[in-house]
């Protein structure tokens, strides 16, 4: 039998080569409905790319680099829990294209600029996927100076336009204080990640717009940054345990926050929902197991992820940026009925 071609493939389906070639390519330009009807016959046909000539012929590695933040922090334990889920959402997406994604681990941002460096200058992969968008971040910088495709997981403060997919940080935090305020909560403490990290700031506005609203002047003592752990719950649940005006409900930036406050709460002999509130504003559906379950504000990290491959393919594809930018907002799952504050503070 001979081997398939992309020309026997035309002759097969009906359409043009250029068609065929642009769908096997996974080329955006292509409807969807037409790109699987030609996969499916290339598949029959036994159809395979020489990916070496392919290579030589476009000077392109066929490769998506995704950068994945480490730390040889032990507190630091729950970072791989969402990142394996975001790594399975892109490699989903990047099926039935050419592309392969690539994994480059990277301890900080001195490490991330030099890995950065050894792909655009190597020719180690196409374009780059990566999260946790920095104030003036100098990985966008980088690559936007050298006119490389990449997606960031996380608005930015870049003047150029670029490629993004993010959570509606500021409208969760908005929505999650606004929720508290509405139930007589004054005292609202927000546990949130580091002041460098643009989504920090706009879960902050999100807080201080709520309680402007509800008449309350933000209280900077019931403000906490710091890493996204358990460890990070853990030690801003103490620090507000020794305020002489304590808050009757806490907003953390994710689960693995809210989990070190529900343990120190344990510990202190606070009850969550009877002494204190807490809510987490970026779930991954793990909470529902904690005691007790929390309510939260559910991102789709399924679809996130996704949308981050995909919109890759897209920027690689000469994509404009407009078309390649979503906010997501999340959908709050009440687990707790986030009871009307306390005439007064828990006191132990």
């Amino acid at each position: 039998m001979a081997r398939a071609t992309i020309k026997s493939i035309a002759k097969e389906t009906g359409y043009s080569v250029g068609t065929v070639s642009n769908a096997l390519r996974g080329a955006t330009s292509v409807r969807e409905e037409t790109r699987q009807e030609i996969q499916a016959v290339a598949t029959r046909l036994g159809y395979r790319v020489n990916m070496d000539g392919l290579k030589l012929r476009t000077n392109k590695s066929y490769r998506i680099a995704v950068l994945v933040s480490v730390s040889s922090d032990a507190a630091e334990e729950w970072e791989g829990v969402e990142f394996t889920r975001i790594l399975a959402g892109i490699s989903a997406s990047l099926r039935g294209s050419r592309y392969e994604m690539s994994v480059f681990n990277v301890a900080g941002l001195p490490d991330a600029m030099a890995v950065l460096a050894r792909i655009v200058q190597d020719g180690l992969a196409d374009g780059v996927i990566f999260s946790g968008t920095l104030q003036d971040d100098p990985r966008i910088a980088f690559l936007q100076q050298h006119s490389f495709p990449f997606v960031t997981m996380g608005m930015s403060d870049s003047e150029a336009p670029h490629a993004y997919v993010d959570f509606d940080s500021q409208a969760a935090a908005f929505d999650a204080t606004a929720r508290l305020v509405g139930l007589g909560h004054r005292r609202i403490a927000l546990v949130n990640p580091p002041v460098e990290l643009i989504y920090a700031a706009q879960r902050q506005t999100g807080y201080e717009q709520a309680l402007a609203n509800g008449g309350i002047a933000p209280d900077p003592a019931l403000i906490f940054n710091g890493p996204t752990t358990a460890r990070t719950g853990q030690l801003c649940f103490e620090a507000l345990m020794q305020l002489s005006d304590r808050p009757t409900a806490c907003i953390c930036a994710n689960e693995a926050m809210t989990l070190g406050v529900l343990s120190a709460a344990h510990a202190a002999g606070v009850q969550i929902g009877r002494d204190m509130v807490v809510i987490s504003t970026d779930d991954l559906q793990l909470s529902r197991y904690f005691v007790p379950p929390p309510s939260t504000y559910y991102v789709p990290i399924e679809e996130t992820s996704r949308l981050l491959g995909e919109y890759m393919l897209k920027a690689l594809d000469g994509a404009d940026p407009s078309e390649t930018q979503k906010k997501i907002r999340a959908t709050l799952i009440e687990r707790q009925p986030d009871t009307p504050a306390p005439q007064k503070a828990p006191t132990t």
